[in-house]
């Protein structure tokens, strides 16, 4: 990243969403829900679940959750928040993004490097799902194949992050980030928590390793 757009980024106080949350019919999206269906946490776990073992990651791989976001719109914030729930519900896992400690615009490559540190020093890859506001579709969240574009709906290049992605729709507009009902990004923000500890407990389990199956040696 270009120094001047360092300078631009927090004059801006940091913020950056994910692309346009736009309406499904895409070969990536895996799950796409409203934070007030009743159901929302246990369908996020689910679809987690089964593209986790459909990818047959196994015991080789760690789930790092990586919440993208600044605390300066209550729009952006949603990221943090989901941070802060997993610490106060006292998830044991690995994470990054707080509100003590955000990602943002100027640390994400730093956090990145950070979260494969963090799964190397359990002897794992680092199974990363990254977690995002996004413009369009309030209320909305949604699952999604590959790695998450930080900035993207901002007009912003960032790296790239995750294997698998989650987006939370936030405001219709870019600007209107700054005016998000605190109510709705919290609790949004709560409900993706709850899918990803429901998530990395099943893990913990054992529920969604598989055991590998023995090379193929050509015989009959």
């Amino acid at each position: 990243m270009e120094r001047k757009e360092v300078a631009k980024a927090v004059s801006q106080g940091g913020v950056y969403l994910s692309h346009e949350l736009v309406s499904p019919v895409s070969s990536t999206l895996l799950a796409d829900v409203h934070f007030q269906d009743a159901e929302a946490s246990q369908l996020l776990t689910a679809a987690l679940r089964e593209h986790f073992q459909a990818e047959q990651k196994g015991d080789k791989y760690l789930p790092v959750f990586f919440m993208v976001g600044a605390t300066s719109s209550t729009g952006d914030a949603l990221g943090p928040f989901i941070g802060w729930f997993l610490k106060r519900k006292g998830f044991t896992g690995e994470y990054l993004g707080d509100l003590n400690e955000p990602v943002h615009a100027t640390n994400i490559k730093e956090k990145v490097n950070e979260a494969w540190l963090k799964a190397m020093k359990r002897n794992k890859f680092p199974y990363i799902i990254a977690v995002d506001a996004a413009v369009g579709r309030p209320g909305r969240i949604t699952l999604n194949r590959g790695p998450l574009k930080p900035g993207a709906g901002m007009g912003k290049t960032l790296p790239q992050v995750g294997s698998v992605h989650i987006m939370g729709g936030t405001a219709h507009f870019p600007f209107m980030i700054w005016f998000t009902g605190l109510d709705q990004t919290v609790a949004m923000a709560e409900v993706i928590a709850d899918g990803l500890l429901a998530f990395y407990q099943e893990y913990e389990s054992g529920q969604l390793r598989r055991t590998e199956a023995p090379p193929h040696t050509g015989s009959a």
